[in-house]
C-alpha cells in the first residue's frame, strides 16, 4: 500500500470550509479513482495547517493521481480558496491497521 500526504497552510478562518469542501466535493471524486483505499483531512488545533492523507493499493495507482496530473490539479483547485503553500510527499506504507 502507498500513501500521499499533502500539508498546507490554511487561509485564516477557512478551516471549516476546507473540511466541508474535502468531504462534499473531493471525497466523491477520489473514490472514483482506481486503486483508491481511503483518505482523511486533519486540521491542527490552531486551524492554521491542514494535512490530507490518501491511501492507494499500488504505487501505480498513487502516481496516476499525483502532482502534475489533471486529477490532482482538479482536486487541489477545489481547495484553492482555503489553503496555500502545499507540500506533497509520497510514502510506501510499512504497516497499517484499521483499529
Amino acid at each position: 500500500m502507498y500513501a500521499r500526504t499533502i500539508v498546507a497552510d490554511v487561509i485564516p478562518s477557512k478551516a471549516d470550509e476546507a473540511v466541508r469542501i474535502f468531504e462534499e466535493q473531493i471525497v466523491p471524486v477520489i473514490k472514483e479513482q482506481p486503486g483508491f483505499v481511503s483518505t482523511a483531512i486533519y486540521i491542527d488545533e490552531d486551524k492554521k495547517k491542514a494535512q490530507t492523507v490518501s491511501f492507494w493499493e499500488s504505487k501505480q495507482a498513487m502516481l496516476a493521481t499525483s502532482q502534475g496530473t489533471p486529477y490532482l490539479s482538479k482536486v487541489t483547485g477545489m481547495l484553492r480558496s482555503c489553503i496555500v503553500n502545499r507540500h506533497y510527499d509520497l510514502w510506501e506504507v510499512g504497516f497499517s491497521t484499521d483499529r
